[in-house]
C-alpha cells in the first residue's frame, strides 16, 4: 500500500495507520502489556526488598542493583520506544506500510521482553 502524506496531513496518517489490523493488534499488545507491568509491580511492591537487581550488563555485584522504584523504567521504556515509532511511522515511514508495520513488531517485541525481564525480577527477588 503506497501513501502519500505531507507533515500536515498527520490526522489522516493516524487513520490510515490505526486501519491496518496488524498495527491495532501490536497497539492493543503494548497497552496490555505496560499495565500488566505496572499492576505486577504495584501486586510485589510490598514484598520487594530494599535493592533489585536491574542493571544485568554491569559487573556481578552490588553495582547492578537499584532501589525497586526504578523498576518503572521497564514499562516507561517500552511505551516511549513505542511512542517514537508511532511518530516515525506518522512522518517518516506512512508512505510504506511494511516499514511501518516493522516499526510496531519491532515496539511489540520490546514491550514483551520488558514484561519478561519485568517479571523475571520480581520472581527472582520475591
Amino acid at each position: 500500500m503506497y501513501i502519500k502524506l505531507h507533515p500536515n496531513e498527520s490526522s489522516e496518517a493516524w487513520k490510515l495507520i490505526k486501519s491496518n489490523w496488524v498495527i491495532g493488534t501490536v497497539t492493543k499488545c503494548v497497552i496490555g502489556f505496560t499495565a500488566l507491568s505496572i499492576l505486577a509491580i504495584a501486586w510485589r511492591w510490598n514484598r520487594l526488598p530494599p535493592m533489585v537487581p536491574l542493571w544485568y550488563s554491569l559487573p556481578w555485584g552490588t553495582s547492578q542493583l537499584s532501589p525497586p522504584i526504578f523498576l518503572i523504567i521497564l514499562p516507561i521504556g517500552a511505551l516511549a520506544i513505542y511512542f517514537i515509532n508511532l511518530l516515525l511511522s506518522m512522518y517518516v515511514t506512512a508512505e510504506y506500510l511494511i516499514f511501518t508495520q516493522i516499526l510496531y513488531l519491532s515496539s511489540f517485541v520490546v514491550s514483551c521482553l520488558s514484561l519478561i525481564t519485568l517479571i523475571k525480577i520480581l520472581f527472582l527477588v520475591t
